[in-house]
């Protein structure tokens, strides 16, 4: 198993490739450029959002931060009903869902989409890779400054849920809320699942998600509440950056023709 200290400068390093990919694309003709020109002007409208919220976006936040503090006081209960049983914690099912959240996961079913989508000048492909790039991208950000900033203590370590340890550097014991696996897998699945209108196959992505947020809980890494946040925060900036895209794309149809890529089950990877 990976060492947990490892996974910020593995993140860093997933993050860095990906961008590389983007950039070496900004030449690259096609219909639709999903490109690095695309991701900082996506990036812009990324910080600017939040003075173009209305009160029903106010409400969310509020909701979510309201949830995950309320879940903080179950937590304790949470981990000690979870870990009476926890012969299961290096099973296929949960390591699985370990690896899911790992960003080299996202790396490798991002980068292979985005270069597929180049290699055979499919837009379909490359747009869902850029946009799990972009919306990892996002994720990070929000994930590494709520870990940093808040500081809060792993549960293996004393095993209270409201101690924080504010700007902590120097040690991932302090690096808990909110969950940094399940946001990426929440955000790598849920990229996927707004790319297909097949209802069966929306589960299927949403699937290993789950199993990243019990994970995390049941390997003792994380409080319940971390993994309902970084949940949160993975799925709202896929929603976001998969919504922006929409919009792009429906504009551009109405002046560009259409490519017909050869589907595989309604989430538009050729085969050839």
């Amino acid at each position: 198993m990976m060492k947990e200290n490892a996974y910020m400068h593995i993140l860093k390093k997933s993050l860095f490739l990906f961008l590389i990919v983007i950039l070496t694309s900004e030449n690259v003709s096609a219909q639709y450029k999903y490109n690095f020109k695309n991701f900082t002007s996506d990036s812009e409208k990324f910080i600017n959002q939040p003075a173009k919220w209305e009160s029903s976006d106010w409400l969310k936040l509020v909701g979510a931060v309201g949830l995950t503090y309320g879940a903080m006081h179950i937590d304790s209960f949470i981990r000690t009903s979870v870990l009476k049983n926890n012969e299961y914690k290096n099973s296929i099912p949960i390591e699985f869902g370990r690896i899911w959240g790992e960003p080299y996961a996202t790396l490798a079913i991002g980068s292979g989409f985005y270069i597929h989508g180049l290699a055979t000048e499919n837009n379909a492909n490359k747009k869902i890779g850029f946009e799990i790039a972009e919306s990892a991208f996002f994720t990070s950000i929000i994930t590494l400054l709520l870990k940093y900033g808040l500081g809060r203590e792993r549960p293996r370590e004393n095993g209270d849920p409201f101690s924080f340890h504010p700007f902590s550097f120097n040690s991932d014991n302090f690096l808990s809320l909110n969950s940094g696996h399940t946001a990426l897998a929440f955000s790598l699945s849920t990229v996927l699942a707004k790319n297909t209108e097949n209802n069966y196959l929306k589960a299927i992505f949403y699937f290993p998600a789950i199993m990243t947020a019990f994970s995390r809980v049941y390997q003792n890494h994380h409080w319940t509440s971390d993994v309902i946040l970084g949940g949160i925060i993975g799925f709202s900036m896929a929603e976001f950056v998969t919504k922006l895209h929409k919009s792009k794309s429906a504009l551009d149809k109405t002046n560009l023709p259409l490519q017909n890529p050869i589907n595989l089950i309604d989430l538009k990877i050729p085969l050839f």
